[in-house]
């Protein structure tokens, strides 16, 4: 096996992540949440538009036998919506990351989650749940602003103007 191999690759992106929360919080905020937008737009939409059938052949040599069911019989007859609402749950975990305040809390917890519920699929993920050590740190702290803002707020608008 060699060094770098898709096990390798996710411990060294799970430390790099767990640094970065401890140390550079607000870097390591950015990092997950740009993380889960691009795993949604730049991974999952290319395969909603060439293979949304891929799910369910790679949940076929899952863990345990509801898993191996589930995407043998509902996912592989309902590929394209599963795709669809994967894509959106990733989108709208990545945005709540990059919020502010218990939006960002809430965010991290269906992070969580999802690297829980997504490591029984198979040893491609075995290591998902190494990801949840940088969002247990994320979530010691409080993020008051977002990560980024699309435009001033009205007050503060009215207030440069006046």
């Amino acid at each position: 096996m060699s060094i770098i191999n898709p096990f390798s690759v996710i411990i060294t992106f799970a430390i790099i992540l767990a640094v970065l929360a401890y140390f550079r919080p607000k870097t390591g905020r950015m990092v997950v949440g740009i993380f889960f937008l691009t795993m949604a737009l730049g991974v999952n939409v290319p395969i909603l538009l060439t293979d949304p059938t891929l799910f369910a052949a790679t949940g076929a040599k899952a863990f345990l036998p509801i898993y191996r069911w589930f995407f043998g019989e509902i996912l592989a007859n309902y590929p394209i919506p599963f795709v669809i609402a994967l894509i959106l749950f990733e989108m709208s975990v990545g945005i709540l990351i990059l919020s502010k305040g218990k939006a960002v809390r809430l965010g991290l917890m269906a992070a969580s989650l999802f690297c829980l519920f997504l490591t029984p699929v198979g040893m491609e993920e075995i290591t998902a749940p190494l990801l949840i050590v940088s969002f247990v740190i994320l979530m010691r702290h409080e993020f008051p602003e977002p990560l980024f803002r699309l435009r001033k707020p009205i007050r503060a608008a009215m207030m440069t103007q006046s």
